[in-house]
């Protein structure tokens, strides 16, 4: 049976990735000024996106990926030579791509009998790119397709992360605090603590200064998952390396044999946490080995 994995750009999964692995990457599509839309991940590179990012009055708008695109991909795969197609989206509850992923595979499966999975992540960016390439090697391992849909589940379902924006004007500009908000957190340099629940990015926790921000965020990851040595956490970030760099360091004190791999934000996660936003993702029960993930 020869199975494809398809995934969509707000995975954060780059196109060099997807290719080796033979995985189908959807891009989502956005835009700064309503008529013009940039493809993520194909038409600017992530500097770019970043640069104009922070030089533009307003965050560009995100689109959804339509039934009709995914229908149409769907047959190509099919017309390809494809017996089952599972689809791994970002979170429906934060886009309503899965369920026009859903809509699509409906209309697709009773047009060609085609066996076609849908996949709701129920996260963001590499929490749900690394169980795609770990499926990937599972079918090119041999591997059934519901003993991959099953993996995908479970695995997109026990990733998590702790993660911090650390200012707050570009949630502003895009309309997701108010003034009165952004003035209160700025005069007492407060920084939200963030993580997914029910497939929605969360307020877990603030802390008020800025050197107390990556040592909450660690004690909170260990709080869910334990012990993090010998285990891998993958960074998740923006535009922000030397946040990150100072995030590894408190990892490394409180964890001296954790693994760590990195992850760059794309376009879409980035349109909407903005250009500071960065953190970690791990494994909340330690079952899933994620050292595989590759960001290159």
């Amino acid at each position: 049976m020869k199975i494809k994995l398809i995934t969509d750009t707000g995975s954060d999964l780059k196109p060099s990735v997807a290719e080796r692995y033979g995985i189908r990457l959807i891009p989502f599509t956005y835009t700064y000024d309503g008529e013009n839309y940039l493809r993520s991940m194909v038409d600017e590179t992530i500097g770019e996106f970043y640069k104009h990012l922070r030089e533009a009055d307003t965050p560009p708008k995100t689109a959804q990926i339509t039934p009709s695109q995914f229908a149409d991909i769907y047959r190509e795969e099919i017309a390809g030579g494809c017996d089952a197609i599972i689809v791994t989206t970002l979170s429906g509850s934060a886009s309503g791509t899965c369920q026009n992923a859903h809509l699509a595979a409906a209309e697709v499966m009773e047009e060609t009998g085609c066996d076609i999975r849908v996949v709701d992540s129920q996260t963001y960016t590499c929490l749900y790119a690394q169980p795609v390439i770990h499926a990937a090697k599972m079918v090119a391992a041999g591997a059934g397709v519901d003993e991959v849909e099953d993996y995908l589940k479970r695995a997109t379902a026990d990733f998590n992360a702790a993660f911090v924006v650390d200012e707050l004007t570009h949630l502003k500009k895009g309309g997701r605090i108010n003034a009165a908000t952004l003035l209160f957190a700025n005069m007492l340099d407060i920084k939200p603590i963030l993580t997914i629940d029910g497939g929605l990015v969360v307020q877990s926790d603030k802390v008020r200064g800025e050197k107390r921000v990556n040592k909450k965020i660690v004690e909170m990851a260990a709080n869910r998952a334990g012990d993090l040595n010998g285990k891998t956490v993958i960074t998740v970030c923006a535009d922000v390396d030397d946040k990150i760099a100072e995030l590894k360091k408190e990892l490394k004190a409180r964890f001296p044999d954790v693994n760590i791999l990195d992850c760059r934000l794309g376009p879409i996660i980035g349109t909407h946490g903005g250009p500071t936003l960065y953190g970690f993702a791990y494994s909340t029960s330690g079952e899933f080995d994620i050292s595989d993930y590759e960001e290159e």
